[in-house]
């Protein structure tokens, strides 16, 4: 096919220019720009990945002659009738044309195996950054991801991944390090996102790997005041506190925290759940901290609500309510028992079915005297 409009799409929807039947392919996956002697490629499918001579393009690129689009299964050939390209590997030897320089392929990609990116390929550069930053070389559009996340290294066909102080921390196979030598197949957690690594494979399996890990805070034996009161630093609440449940979901359910640091959804018992309630109080953290407790949303999708206003994060006093992932919950900071506070509530419809059989009573007999009955 000549390429002779400025602008074609490549993918599996009929209305495209150049139609690829194949499984792997989207409806709209690839556009081509033709600008004089420049053809632009440009990832436009937000699910799938575009591979030019088996490089991953996450954005864009610019087509070379003799370079090899694959969507899927099925691969395409950019053909430049008036240069000759060099002889393929599967290809009988003649004589040699004139060669055709590319640039080095890496070894390594990274597989999205969560969404938005689930699917999708990234090949690994030394120097590489990965982060929330639309700067970085492969870019992790979510918020608990740290503007520059990590970084690798390649030296060979060694690979290492660096964290850059990130916030939520970098994982190898469920282990937080501050730098880890890579092999093909390792699991890389960036909180919640996880990528799985393509690479050689070979027999360094069999031999140890060089892992730093990061520094994990140990216990101090020192103690702090705040507002009068003593608080250990020993992962332990200075007093316990309690969480009530008001709305329907939790109502009357009464949670004890004793811990220093608490994480919301896990309290409330569905920490593994996949529903949009849980997700949303999945990043809600509750931390006893020297000017009382503090309450921190760090990337809840419905937010945090405390007596009715949204907050980022905030300090709770005695009888705030609070408003997490759908739940409603009422903060008591007062006591070494939990409070009843079903009982006022009771009381209050009690008092009012009073009220309402009094008023019933008096119409009653007020009817029965204007009768001249009594």
């Amino acid at each position: 096919m000549w390429l002779v409009d400025s602008t074609l799409e490549i993918g599996s929807d009929p209305d495209c220019q150049i139609v690829v039947s194949d499984e792997g392919v989207d409806g709209k996956h690839v556009q081509i720009v033709i600008q004089q002697d420049e053809l632009v490629l440009k990832n436009i499918s937000a699910k799938r990945s575009v591979f030019v001579n088996e490089v991953p393009i996450v954005k864009q690129t610019q087509l070379k002659a003799w370079d090899i689009i694959r969507l899927g299964q099925s691969e395409l050939e950019i053909i430049d009738p008036l240069t000759e390209r060099s002889r393929r590997s599967n290809e009988p030897e003649h004589d040699a044309p004139k060669t055709v320089i590319r640039q080095a392929v890496s070894p390594w990609m990274l597989k999205a195996l969560t969404k938005p990116l689930e699917g999708q390929y990234f090949s690994i550069t030394s120097g590489a950054v990965l982060g929330r930053d639309n700067a970085c070389d492969i870019v992790v559009p979510l918020s608990y991801v740290s503007r520059k996340h990590a970084k690798f290294h390649s030296d060979k066909d060694k690979l290492t991944i660096q964290d850059l102080g990130s916030s939520n921390g970098t994982y190898v196979n469920g282990e937080r390090v501050k730098s880890c030598e890579l092999r093909n197949g390792d699991e890389i957690r960036l909180d919640e996102f996880i990528f799985s690594l393509v690479g050689p494979e070979g027999n360094t399996e069999a031999k140890p790997r060089t892992v730093v890990r990061d520094a994990v805070s140990k216990p101090k034996k020192s103690k702090a005041k705040s507002n009068g009161k003593v608080i250990s630093k020993d992962g332990k609440a200075s007093h316990k506190v309690f969480m009530h449940g008001l709305s329907s979901d939790a109502l009357g359910k009464v949670f004890e925290i004793t811990n220093a640091e608490n994480h919301i959804s896990r309290m409330l018992g569905h920490h593994l759940s996949t529903s949009e309630k849980s997700v949303s109080a999945r990043h809600v953290y509750l931390t006893e901290t020297e000017l009382g407790w503090e309450i921190k949303n760090n990337g809840a999708a419905d937010g945090l609500l405390v007596n009715g206003k949204m907050q980022a994060k905030a300090i709770l006093q005695d009888g705030d309510e609070l408003v997490v992932g759908g739940t409603l919950l009422k903060f008591q900071s007062v006591g070494d028992k939990p409070l009843d506070y079903a009982k006022p509530m009771q009381s209050s419809a009690s008092s009012g079915k009073l009220v309402i059989g009094l008023i019933a009573i008096a119409a009653i007999v007020a009817a029965l005297v204007f009768s001249g009955v009594i």
